[in-house]
């Protein structure tokens, strides 16, 4: 199985496997899957899937190109590091073609995208961008079904996996998070909402425990919980809903009393104040 190296531009290497060494790219020519395709300053280059499904690499940017682990006939970039563009059909069956960073997975893409990956000695940032069609993100405790036409999604996760920060940039779009059940919370993204997962594993009996907090686009808490992977027993469930409730509680108790509460035990009733000053102000007239 093979993939086409075309429209070599620059500086650009290829490490095929059979090789084990980077050596100039040469246009036009297949190469093995599990083939590594570097791009220097100002170099680019296209890998071929078929004459419809291509990937271009743009400068600086270093991927290897690979079958997919279910699907033989599929194809997966995993993304090292820069910057590659995907021109594809948007009828592709699913789980055609995808794009992989240590961290994130981007399945069944499908139309335009662009994908890049930066990372440093704390964070890797990825993003995913849908020009057109559409593409499925997973990573850990998160899933977007659907990343559509105009939606950009940018994911920070650090290097050693303790927190993620997933920001949308652009568009809507819907994100299912794991909180220890089965019944993920759905949160709608739009632009600057933020989503943290933090990690940490238990100090006994090493199990991961998860905290996730979502962040409306104006910095207000929407969702807060934690749960023990695999013990749907510890689970604080939904957190801010509770604050939320007492917050409404006191906004009551801040209404003006005759709209809320009961009158006193023992007061008299307003009714039967008014026969006394009628009897007091006859017993002044005689």
């Amino acid at each position: 199985m093979l993939v086409r190296v075309t429209n070599v531009q620059g500086a650009c290497d290829v490490n095929n496997p059979d090789l084990k060494q980077f050596t100039p790219a040469q246009n036009n020519k297949a190469y093995p899957l599990g083939t590594v395709v570097r791009t220097g300053p100002g170099g680019s280059a296209v890998v071929c899937f078929s004459a419809q499904e291509t990937v271009q690499l743009l400068e600086n940017s270093e991927a290897t190109f690979v079958a997919a682990d279910k699907n033989p006939n599929g194809r997966v970039v995993r993304l090292i590091s820069g910057k590659v563009k995907t021109v594809l059909r948007d009828n592709l069956p699913e789980g055609t073609i995808g794009v992989e960073t240590p961290n994130t997975a981007c399945k069944s893409i499908v139309g335009r995208g662009e994908f890049s990956l930066v990372t440093d000695s704390n964070v890797e940032t990825f993003q995913a961008a849908a020009i057109t069609g559409s593409a499925l993100i997973e990573g850990p405790q998160y899933r977007i079904p659907a990343l559509r036409a105009a939606n950009t999604v940018n994911i920070q996760t650090s290097v050693d996996h303790s927190l993620t920060r997933l920001t949308s940039v652009s568009g809507d779009f819907s994100i299912l998070l794991e909180n220890g059940t089965e019944t993920p919370v759905n949160y709608g993204m739009s632009p600057k909402a933020v989503v943290k997962i933090w990690r940490q594993t238990a100090a006994v009996g090493g199990r991961p425990v998860i905290s996730t907090l979502v962040v409306s686009p104006i910095g207000k808490a929407i969702h807060r919980f934690a749960y023990a992977e695999g013990q749907p027993c510890l689970a604080t469930g939904e957190l801010i809903a509770a604050q939320e409730g007492d917050d409404a509680d006191k906004k009551k108790d801040d209404l003006p009393v005759l709209l809320t509460k009961e009158e006193p035990k023992g007061a008299a009733p307003a009714a039967k104040k008014q026969p006394e000053k009628e009897k007091e102000s006859g017993t002044a007239q005689k």
